[in-house]
């Protein structure tokens, strides 16, 4: 990466996800990599390639169009090309790629590019159903068996390729609202949810949905994120020294994580959730590289939710006691 990055005059990170090709022209006329009449010329293929959709939109009729339905496929088209442009590591490329061969041919490569994404995305998907938490939390079933399956139904790749076209309801623990569009969107978002299912298949259903009730008795009408809320209990658990299959500590076993963090610097309660972790990776997810990276992208997030309760003397609100598990 440290390579790449030398040689290339855009960097990646300054490109936005959801607005790849604009942010990269952006950046390339920043860096004087392009003049004023190249982005003239960039312009006019769009809007010859725009003219083509609407074309094809209206059923070969070149009557008018509505203005929003014509901002829908300048939008689709330029989602199509960012996901082409998206498959160069090297920005700078990317930009020569454009360059060389126009628009036109970059969409097309993203055109069969989403084609591959919604097939790897149907297979994903079964694979969801099959590894998903037989468990009744209203949001958490009805994203993944209707929403998804609404989407590879109404999905239109041609016209609005950036719309998902559904509400994915459930929250994920990763969080990727706002992050992406489409079937980027789709796919990581299948993604997310399968390696939170994978979590889950460590632990007892029953005992999940213990945890789950202790959490709130109105759990399964609640938009919750499940995967948070066991990780912190396995976290519990291990600061607790107790097992972490068991996903509930005691009221005296809450104190006792009191008496071990309430007194120490912020930098050691850190290391103590941090050793807990790593004694949690060693049990559950040494074979599951994947699903370690997924949670320790946001295991910061979770270590300040700690250290939160633990200054505040809140900690019977981040982790779950037994006296709320009942029958």
């Amino acid at each position: 990466m440290n390579e790449i990055e030398a040689i290339c005059k855009i960097k990646r990170e300054n490109l936005d996800e959801r607005n790849y090709f604009k942010t990269l022209i952006e950046e390339a006329y920043k860096n004087q990599m392009i003049t004023e009449n190249d982005i003239v010329n960039l312009q006019m293929q769009s809007l010859q390639l725009l003219d083509e959709k609407i074309y094809k939109y209206n059923g070969g009729d070149s009557s008018s169009i509505r203005k929003e339905a014509a901002k829908d496929i300048s939008d689709s088209n330029n989602y199509t090309i960012s996901i082409y442009l998206k498959t160069f590591k090297n920005p700078d490329k990317a930009l020569k790629e454009i360059q060389e061969k126009g628009l036109k041919i970059a969409y097309q490569e993203g055109r069969k590019k989403i084609d591959r994404m919604l097939n790897i995305i149907r297979l994903m998907y079964i694979k969801v159903k099959q590894n998903k938490l037989n468990i009744e939390n209203d949001t958490y079933n009805d994203t993944i068996i209707g929403r998804i399956q609404g989407f590879l139904k109404i999905y239109d790749l041609d016209f609005e390729s950036q719309d998902i076209k559904i509400t994915a309801d459930y929250p994920l623990y990763n969080n990727l609202i706002g992050k992406l569009d489409g079937v980027e969107f789709i796919q990581e978002y299948l993604n997310s949810i399968y390696l939170e299912n994978t979590f889950y298949k460590k632990f007892s259903e029953e005992k999940i949905k213990y945890l789950l009730y202790g959490y709130s008795h109105d759990y399964k009408e609640l938009i919750i994120n499940i995967f948070e809320i066991v990780l912190l209990e396995t976290i519990g658990c291990k600061l607790a020294k107790r097992d972490i299959k068991d996903l509930s500590i005691s009221i005296d076993e809450l104190d006792d994580i009191y008496g071990m963090l309430r007194d120490k610097e912020k930098i050691e309660i850190k290391q103590k959730i941090y050793e807990a972790y790593q004694e949690i990776n060693n049990e559950l997810l040494l074979d599951n590289e994947q699903l370690q990276e997924y949670i320790e992208k946001k295991l910061g997030s979770i270590v300040e939710m700690i250290i939160n309760g633990v200054e505040k003397n809140i900690l019977d609100k981040v982790f779950i006691t037994q006296k709320f598990i009942t029958n």
